[in-house]
């Protein structure tokens, strides 16, 4: 799903941040646009999914959608990294 366009008037607040933890990019990396804009107006607070995705012009149920997709995203970034810990010999 594209970004809707009343978002572009949003840009410079969802312009992708500068994560302190590179995981974060990774994951943010596998986001759709639209998706992106769901997950940072959800990380700016004070809102469920449902109204993150309410707030960007996008149906209630998006917000579940995006919270599942991070969620199976963040756990995949974390198999890849306890995997090249182990092929690294390093202790996870």
């Amino acid at each position: 799903m594209s970004m809707p366009s009343h978002l572009n008037q949003l840009r410079p607040h969802l312009d992708r941040p500068r994560f302190c933890d590179p995981r974060l990019d990774r994951v943010f990396r596998g986001l759709a646009p639209a998706e992106e804009a769901v997950a940072l107006v959800w990380a700016d607070g004070g809102t469920s999914w449902e109204g993150a995705a309410l707030d960007t012009g996008l149906p209630a149920a998006y917000g579940e959608r995006v919270r599942r997709k991070l969620k199976r995203l963040g756990e995949r970034c974390t198999a890849r990294t306890v995997a090249a810990a182990v092929t690294a010999g390093r202790d996870w």
